[in-house]
């Protein structure tokens, strides 16, 4: 009787969640573009060092490797070759095991997937509206304004928080809260506020100043909205004659006391590290784009626009790297 018990179980599991749900096997994972805009354009997937790389899909882009290493979001152009490159054309959000490489569509017109820490639901943008979607394609409308400037899931993966900028005015631009799967959305900060990034007990975030001039400097504030208080000071005058616009968060370290940060220019975010409790900041190499769990190093990229991309791991303590890809590589993601 156990084991016709247990048989049924498995049989009404895979009736309700389809062949399309079973779990590929996980792992830490290193992905990336190859070929950007070439016939041959497809995402790679490797191990985290860099090591044992491999075609995971064709024709992919912008790929986003979930938390548990099961699944890898990306973006494909839904047109030919040439309409494709024009940046003009229909393209659609997909989802393919790190294992099985058999790609299923999520959702069309989204783009910018981030997963939620538990690797059951994403967040994206989808025609300007910030959307979340489970692994089946169901999708929620969290935020219907277009004027989105990043958001950031809770670390339990139940809430999100986003920033969104007030219509008709200059800079000024509020932090909300949402459930991830929908609901009431509550403010959090009222202010020129941008990119949060959530850790374990605060919220980052950037702030323009009142003159909204191009000198952003990291706050952070608690969930509740409590608490909000400056990380840094404003960037030195002579960086905003050097073509900065001022500091930016990408992530937290596990014990928040270290950010991993960047130098915000119009190639991207250069690489620091911030001490949260002086607010001092050091240089690192490349571009700041990701940082491991353990808080020990950060993924970045480095290049010109024109030649060969290096992605490499900085690690956050004396700035050491490794070089992890090399040569036509673009828009890197881990799970380190």
């Amino acid at each position: 009787m156990r084991t016709a018990a247990v048989l049924l179980v498995a049989a009404a599991v895979a009736t309700s969640c389809g062949a399309q749900r079973a779990q590929p096997q996980g792992g830490r994972f290193l992905v990336y573009t190859r070929h950007l805009n070439g016939s041959n354009q497809a995402i790679w997937i490797a191990h985290v060092d860099g090591t044992h790389a491999r075609l995971l899909v064709q024709y992919g882009i912008f790929g986003a490797i979930s938390p548990d290493g099961r699944w890898v979001a990306y973006n494909r152009c839904l047109a030919s070759q040439e309409r494709c490159q024009t940046g003009n054309a229909p393209f659609a959000l997909f989802l393919v095991g790190t294992s099985d490489g058999k790609p299923r569509l999520l959702a069309r017109s989204t783009s910018y997937p981030s997963w939620s820490p538990r690797s059951d639901r994403i967040v994206a943008l989808r025609k300007n509206e910030l959307v979340s979607l489970d692994l089946d394609g169901n999708l929620r409308v969290l935020e219907k304004s277009p004027a989105i400037a990043g958001w950031s899931f809770s670390p339990d993966g139940k809430r999100v928080v986003y920033a969104k900028a007030r219509q008709h005015t200059k800079c000024a631009s509020d932090l909300f809260v949402v459930g991830a799967n929908g609901g009431e959305e509550r403010l959090l900060t009222r202010g020129r506020d941008a990119f949060p990034v959530w850790g374990r007990h605060w919220i980052a975030f950037s702030r323009y100043p009142e003159s909204c001039a191009y000198a952003r400097r990291i706050w952070r504030v608690r969930p509740d909205g409590g608490a909000a208080r400056p990380v840094t000071g404003p960037p030195p005058p002579d960086y905003a004659k050097g073509g900065y616009y001022g500091f930016d968060p990408i992530d937290w370290t596990p014990d928040e006391r270290v950010l991993l940060a960047g130098l915000a220019s119009e190639w991207g975010p250069e690489a620091i590290r911030v001490d949260v409790a002086t607010g001092r900041f050091e240089k690192l190499s490349g571009y700041a784009l990701d940082l491991s769990r353990d808080g020990r190093f950060a993924l970045v990229d480095s290049g010109g626009s024109e030649g060969p991309q290096t992605l490499a791991a900085v690690a956050l303590a004396d700035g050491r790297r490794r070089v992890l890809a090399h040569g036509d590589v673009a828009f890197p993601s881990w799970n380190r």
